[in-house]
């Protein structure tokens, strides 16, 4: 880019006698040259002190002499004067020092960018004296050339400009950078150099850096979409501490930005992703399980009832190929879930034996319908404590002993016990007799989809379950293989971090809730009212049916949203069982409006909904659910979760 305006001839009033000019870092002169003819000489008018360190003088001695006197032609007898009035010092050319009190024979380089023309013929030059190429003597010697090149070729803007925010000095790179010579910048302001939204910014930075008297760092705007400079901008001093410039080191970090915003457009499209995986997720959910609620509700509503012996063999085959499928769907939805980034860890210390004994009560049954000994020794994992989330916890220990019960051997046995490991980690391990582990497919035995012994032996299986353990393990810190075996059985491993107890997870165990009996049903007050707001006819029958095991409940239902919140004030109901699948407004919308209505904002709402996705449930709940039921559900369990809402007790979810 070019300067929108310029000239190769100006002037800036305080070049002369100005401390800006004085304090430059590189030696100047500004000199006189008479027109052609009896050369006189070129006068030095000014000298900053750059130039008298260099040449070892004061103005006073150097200002009235020639520059002649300071410098000659190293291969010529050509003068300054001569030089400059042939232009050469747009070039540049090499010099000698020959002031005696200087660095005589110093080599250095002349440049000169010429002022005006004066109204006598005279004209008038700005020299630089730079350092050039030296002779050294050793090869190590520092050579003065040096600071001039990293100031001059440095990749950085380097710049100073006056309080009238005039260039009086701009860098080799900086004219290189804008396409333009140093000459043409000197006695410029930003809004002739750069496009007027540049020189705006570029003009309040500079006036900060004014006002403030010191330094400040900007990210500044530059040339295309993504165009930007890091600027580092300081103020220059007088001797009486004024402020009289600003200097500059700008860097080019166009290409960061540009990187940048293309990380920000490829996460916005991972998010925009992953919320379409989420919403995938959720509608799987909610399909897959819809159905499934019906199969298993209505299964368990004949389950109890005086069947024939071979309708009730056939309803029992019906309900455990409705838990296979329920645990495959589980299982897939996790796997996605986890691949998508999406599951849901909740850690707190838990009482290592809690979830071990909750999954061993419950496949107790199953172990016996399969002639399998299940035996667990919790002795050494009493009171000890674990990092861990245990609903997860037991998820991955119900997979690893059902998988021991499955894959056993007739009259075999499954064996769960603790083990220490060291005093950071505590070990679960999980035992079978059965015919073991092919050392071959050790490495892929947590692969997704792989199914080793269970394809010999023709058990069902999802190949889902080991991988979504391993997981779910490591999400917890933890570890999980298995023991190397002695040919018979295998012995699968849980290690854990230990934690310190807390006075929460103490509570968990001195608590004595006496059991529940799994098979009876909770007692209600009379009348107990129960508002169910749902469109989908099977899933509004089997509620009615299951809640017609107590007499004392008495049901209305409401098939859109607006007729459920409409009902809700008029009777006042105990307990609202709300889908979030409605055809006329969301189930959100619905909680929303009971919530906010003073006639309905004290009634307890359960969703009861196919959606189990974690971060569903939490966004329910978090508006204001007491409770979250996900289909498909067991007869009992929604008899008492209902009940709880109606004792003032939520489920914890």
């Amino acid at each position: 880019m070019t300067p929108r305006s310029g000239t190769t001839r100006v002037r800036s009033p305080e070049l002369h006698g100005d401390t800006i000019f004085w304090s430059l870092p590189v030696a100047h002169a500004i000199v006189r040259v008479p027109p052609a003819g009896p050369d006189g000489g070129a006068v030095i008018e000014q000298a900053n002190r750059a130039l008298c360190d260099l040449v070892g003088t004061t103005p006073d001695e150097l200002v009235g002499s020639t520059l002649e006197e300071v410098v000659a032609h190293e291969t010529t007898a050509t003068t300054a004067s001569a030089l400059l009035r042939a232009g050469a010092g747009r070039l540049g050319w090499p010099a000698l020092l020959r002031r005696p009190r200087g660095a005589e024979g110093l080599r250095v380089e002349i440049k000169a960018t010429e002022l005006d023309e004066l109204p006598d013929g005279d004209r008038e030059f700005v020299v630089s004296v730079l350092p050039g190429p030296q002779r050294r003597s050793r090869p190590d010697a520092p050579n003065p050339s040096h600071l001039h090149d990293i100031v001059e070729k440095s990749p950085a803007l380097i710049y100073i400009k006056d309080t009238q925010r005039r260039f009086v000095y701009a860098n080799e790179y900086f004219a290189q950078h804008f396409g333009a010579s140093a000459a043409s910048l000197i006695g410029q302001t930003n809004d002739v150099v750069f496009p007027p939204e540049m020189a705006r910014a570029f003009d309040e930075n500079d006036a900060l850096v004014f006002s403030t008297g010191r330094a400040h760092e900007f990210e500044e705007p530059a040339v295309g979409p993504h165009g930007a400079y890091r600027s580092v901008k300081f103020p220059l001093f007088d001797g009486e501490g004024r402020v009289v410039a600003v200097a500059g080191i700008s860097t080019e970090i166009t290409d960061l930005k540009r990187a940048q915003a293309s990380a920000r457009a490829a996460r916005d499209r991972a998010e925009k992703a992953s919320q379409a995986k989420s919403e995938l997720l959720s509608r799987m959910s909610h399909e897959l399980r819809t159905p499934l609620n019906a199969i298993i509700g209505f299964g368990q509503l004949l389950q109890r009832r005086a069947l024939p012996g071979d309708a009730q063999q056939a309803v029992s085959r019906i309900l455990d190929a409705s838990s296979l499928l329920l645990t495959f769907i589980n299982e897939l939805l996790d796997q996605a879930r986890i691949e998508a980034g999406h599951i849901d860890i909740q850690l707190e210390v838990v009482h290592a034996v809690a979830p071990v004994a909750s999954a061993v009560e419950l496949l107790s049954p199953l172990a016996g319908r399969h002639g399998i000994e299940l035996a667990v020794d919790l002795h050494a994992g009493l009171y000890q404590f674990v990092e861990a989330d245990p609903r997860r916890l037991k998820q991955v220990l119900i997979n690893l002993i059902t998988n021991g019960i499955k894959y056993n051997r007739r009259n075999g046995r499954v064996d769960v016990r603790f083990a220490e490991v060291d005093v950071a980690t505590l070990r679960i391990l999980i035992s079978d007799t059965g015919p073991g582990l092919d050392p071959d497919d050790l490495d892929k035995l947590f692969l997704p989809f792989t199914r080793l012994a269970a394809a010999e032996v023709g058990t069902e299986g999802t190949g889902l379950g080991l991988a979504l353990s391993k997981r779910l393990v490591e999400a917890m810190g933890g570890t999980i293989g298995v023991l190397p075996q002695d040919g018979t059985g295998s012995t699968f491993y849980i290690d854990l971090p230990r934690r310190e107890a807390t006075p929460e997870a103490v509570a968990s165990v001195l608590a004595d809730d006496a059991p529940e009996d799994p098979d009876e049903l909770p007692e209600f007050p009379a009348p107990t009212r129960v508002l169910y707001v749902e469109n989908d006819d099977t899933n509004v029958e089997l509620v009615q049916k299951i809640l017609a095991l107590r007499r004392e409940i008495e049901l209305a239902v409401a098939g859109t949203g607006e007729s459920g919140v409409a009902r809700a004030r008029a009777i006042r109901p105990d307990v609202v069982l709300l889908d979030l699948h409605l055809p006329d407004m969301s189930g959100e919308q619905v909680l929303a409006a009971l919530r906010a209505d003073p006639r309905t904002a004290a009634v307890p709402v359960a969703v009861f909904s196919a959606d189990a996705t974690d971060a569903r449930i939490r966004q329910i709940r978090c508006a204001g659910a007491d409770d979250y039921i996900t289909k498909p559900v067991a007869v009992l369990e929604l008899l008492r979760r209902v009940h709880a809402l109606t004792t003032g007790r939520t489920h914890d979810g």
